[in-house]
């Protein structure tokens, strides 16, 4: 069931954005002031955010930014017992989708956003409209995808004729044998491959998200991130934009207008800041293990 303070509306709309939310503070108001700016140049905009457990202020923001009728909030505490991240997040985004199917909004487009790191830079209004503008005369596309700055960084989801990094996870997990072996496949697996992609500005290809992407909603709400019959952990946008493909034949455009910005913890790095952030990850982590060893026994 939807939150208490879910906000009632109704109506139309050209573009509804539909987020998860965990400890995005930072990065909120640049999002929201790209939502008013849109609506300042006539598009009219909803937007739907589901937050599961915050601890930095985001559902705070989030709860004003509701009261001033500028968003709708949901809780997702659903996701919290799923261990699984990649399921946990198919399971949020569906249920999003689900709830704002059922708020009586009939909206001409959707924009699927993260709200971490990637919105401390946003599109421009004209390449936000230029993208709506495409999307609706090209029958061959079925999304819009944006590129990031200072590179492309989001491989899970992408696939194209050529390349695909459906097991990506995997192959990370079977190279953290020691800190040089886990850099080194970065640097030839990885740093590579997202170097390609921002170089290639503007292409074709069967997924992608990276931060943000846009669907005719009549294409979106008629299909599903979730597939119990996938087997191992895979990206719910890969999962997502394999069935678009399919149903509709289309492919995704990477936009190079359509610019977010590279989230730090995908950022290109030397040995050596590379090395430093692996301990710094490790520290922060130690406390939840040893809560959870706690908890065990």
């Amino acid at each position: 069931m939807p939150s208490a303070d879910t906000r009632s509306v109704s109506g139309a709309c050209d573009v509804v954005f539909l987020a998860l939310a965990k400890n995005c503070r930072r990065s909120l108001p640049q999002f929201v002031q790209m939502v008013r700016d849109l609506r300042a140049s006539g598009l009219t905009c909803e937007i739907v955010v589901g937050e599961n457990g915050s601890t930095d202020g985001t559902r705070e923001f989030l709860s004003a930014v509701q009261r001033q009728g500028e968003a709708t909030l949901v809780s997702t505490g659903s996701m919290a017992g799923v261990t699984d991240r990649l399921r946990r997040m198919a399971i949020g985004r569906e249920f999003i989708k689900q709830h704002f199917a059922g708020l009586g909004i009939v909206s001409q487009f959707v924009c699927v956003v993260d709200l971490d790191d990637v919105m401390r830079r946003h599109p421009s209004v004209s390449a936000f409209r230029r993208a709506l503008a495409t999307l609706t005369a090209r029958r061959d596309l079925f999304a819009i995808s944006a590129t990031s700055s200072p590179h492309y960084y989001d491989l899970l989801a992408y696939e194209d004729d050529e390349s695909c990094f459906e097991f990506l996870l995997e192959n990370l997990r079977a190279h953290r044998t020691s800190l040089g072996t886990y850099y080194r496949f970065f640097v030839r697996e990885i740093y590579p491959h997202q170097r390609r992609l921002s170089l290639e500005g503007e292409h074709l290809c069967r997924s992608a998200f990276n931060g943000m992407c846009l669907y005719r909603a009549s294409d979106y709400f008629a299909n599903s991130y979730l597939d119990d019959n996938a087997g191992a952990s895979r990206c719910e946008h890969l999962i997502f934009n394999r069935r678009l493909a399919a149903t509709t034949g289309g492919r995704v455009m990477i936009a190079p207008d359509m610019i977010v910005s590279t989230p730090s913890d995908h950022r290109q790095r030397s040995l050596l800041p590379f090395a430093w952030r692996r301990i710094k990850k490790a520290m922060t982590l130690m406390p939840r293990l040893r809560a959870g060893d706690h908890a065990v026994h």
